[in-house]
């Protein structure tokens, strides 16, 4: 009598294809996701030996060289009562109440600290950008 064989299952998992998957996979979220950037103002930070990373705060306010304020990405004239105005605006909705300050380093000194005590007064915690000093140009918030 003739005995049967049995076919014998591969236990393998096709790891080609996963890898296929996997690939497909990343290329498809690095295409559908977006970035956030910062908006293109031309700002040169100043720099520093003792800045640090920190997380991103709330409401960015920028100061050009100029001496423009934007708030958030948009154009504040510089009457104090606007800055006022729009800093309420952007912060009213926010949990925790921080701005990050991001003055050009051609700017009147005057204008950051008008700035500084607007935010202050709204009760706002206060982050100073900077470029550290070493050749890193990565912007890096730091605490006064």
């Amino acid at each position: 009598m003739k005995l049967r064989t049995r076919l014998k299952t591969d236990n393998t998992i096709p790891v080609a294809a996963m890898a296929d998957i996997a690939f497909l996979l990343i290329v498809f979220f690095l295409l559908t996701s977006t970035f956030a950037k910062d908006t293109g103002l031309d700002i040169s930070l100043p720099k520093a030996e003792t800045s640090q990373d920190l997380p991103k705060r709330d409401v960015t306010i920028w100061i050009t060289g100029s001496g423009e304020v934007h708030i958030g990405g948009t154009v504040v004239p510089p009457d104090r009562r606007q800055i006022v105005a729009a800093l309420r605006e952007a912060l009213k909705d926010k949990s925790i109440q921080s701005v990050t300050i991001r003055g050009d380093e051609g700017v009147d000194y005057g204008d950051v600290v008008r700035v500084m005590d607007i935010a202050k007064q709204n009760g706002a915690a206060i982050t100073l950008a900077a470029v550290y000093e070493e050749g890193s140009d990565e912007m890096t918030p730091i605490v006064r």
